[in-house]
């Protein structure tokens, strides 16, 4: 009898994530996939009431790495809901609803304001670590000359158990 080399047949990626809510601080937003922008950086809607998934990166469902979601902290209509991160405490619930409905609760472990020079990006697009939400929003000082701010306000948080 003939034998044919098995295949393996890819996996459909996991859904991308629709939105986060971090109830304590009243933020419900919707979550688009972004990429990179012609500078090199994770592209951002233009909105603050809009955060984006950094599509190249796991989304909740994997199960493994860092799924990122970022959002500006203002816009010119004023202070996004992303700008009460920094009031954020260690402890505290986000969730993240996928696509399909699907909702992945995480407990915030760290917060921390980076200067943006500092900020580790490796740990932040990481794709092969423990499983975990990284949101992030700028923070700091406004330097009007460069037309950004001087921190990022990076929030880390684990799988609930």
């Amino acid at each position: 009898m003939p034998v044919r080399p098995a295949r393996d047949v890819p996996s459909p990626p996991p859904p991308a994530p629709a939105r986060v809510v971090v109830g304590d601080l009243g933020i419900d937003l919707p979550v688009e996939p972004a990429g990179v922008d012609p500078e090199g950086r994770m592209a951002l809607p233009g909105s603050g009431d809009v955060a984006a998934w950094y599509r190249f990166g796991p989304a909740p469902a994997s199960p493994t790495g860092t799924t990122l979601v970022a959002a500006h902290v203002d816009d010119p209509d004023g202070v996004g809901p992303f700008g009460r991160l920094r009031e954020i405490t260690t402890g505290a619930s986000v969730d993240v609803v996928d696509a399909t409905g699907t909702s992945y609760t995480y407990t915030v472990t760290d917060i921390r304001s980076i200067a943006k020079p500092d900020v580790p990006l490796d740990a932040l697009f990481d794709r092969d670590g423990e499983r975990r939400l990284v949101l992030v929003t700028c923070g700091g000082r406004w330097d009007a000359e460069r037309r950004s701010y001087s921190d990022n306000v990076v929030v880390t948080a684990v799988p609930a158990r």
